[in-house]
């Protein structure tokens, strides 16, 4: 399963940064000994790939939310190394498995011999709060619905800048090292939108691009001052450095 590209704009030139991201989703649960685990996978999704999405019962019965987009809460329960679908909830009542699943007979519940990928439960403590980036996550890996083994994830070394938790002091550092002595016509009032694109393990930014650019000169000095910020959040996700994509606004113009 391909890992989601995370973008986030800071829009410090308003009264204050807001980090711009799609609606988190309701998660799919997962019956584990006797726990049950948010999962941050839906395997109903990977059926459908090969059978007909039944829309108008979706439609119907669904979840209507956009907090919920496929329509549906399902859950699981993971019993002698068995994927089992249990439960399909919708907006007030439960969905009938019967009306999904047109291919086998139905009983209370369906064994998904269908999955093969894995289902991730992050768990321990919310490490930032604007997405989900917990301290630990476990992967559950599937094959044909059979479990084929568990692994878990150590992402402590996770840690945030000052920069993203006082907007403020962002906007500061970046008005203070603009330098115009290089810049032609210093007063013209524009915008490089930069784009961090890696930081290293040390909270260094690494590699810069422009989104949307300006003159050369302009290009040049936004580039240089995004990379002048001495510290950067630090993601780690399923224990390896994740690198989010942020879109930062340079105002030019500004140093009267």
């Amino acid at each position: 399963m391909k890992a989601k590209q995370y973008i986030f704009i800071l829009f410090f030139l308003l009264l204050n940064s807001k980090s711009v991201f799609g609606t988190i989703q309701i998660p799919d649960y997962l019956i584990y000994k006797g726990d049950t685990l948010q999962i941050q996978s839906s395997p109903l999704e990977e059926y459908f790939e090969n059978h007909i999405r039944p829309e108008s019962v979706f439609e119907e019965l669904g979840i209507h939310s956009t907090a919920c987009g496929r329509g549906y809460i399902a859950y699981w329960e993971l019993r002698n190394d068995s994927l089992f679908l249990n439960r399909l909830e919708g907006d007030t009542i439960d969905i009938k498995l019967s009306l999904i699943f047109t291919d086998r007979e139905v009983g209370k519940e369906v064994f998904a011999d269908w999955y093969n990928q894995s289902a991730f439960n992050q768990y321990g403590k919310n490490l930032f709060g604007y997405i989900s980036f917990f301290e630990y996550e476990r992967e559950f890996v599937f094959r044909q619905g059979i479990l084929s083994q568990i692994k878990t994830y150590d992402n402590t070394r996770s840690r945030k800048s000052e920069f993203t938790k006082n907007p403020k002091l962002l906007k500061e550092h970046i008005a203070k090292n603009i330098d115009y002595s290089n810049i032609a016509h210093p007063q013209k009032k524009t915008k490089v939108f930069v784009q961090i694109i890696k930081v290293n393990e040390i909270g260094k930014i690494d590699s810069v691009s422009i989104l949307r650019g300006s003159d050369s000169q302009r290009n040049k000095e936004a580039l240089r001052v995004v990379k002048s910020i001495p510290d950067w959040d630090v993601l780690y996700r399923r224990g390896k450095i994740f690198n989010m994509r942020w879109t930062i606004p340079v105002i030019f113009g500004n140093n009267e």
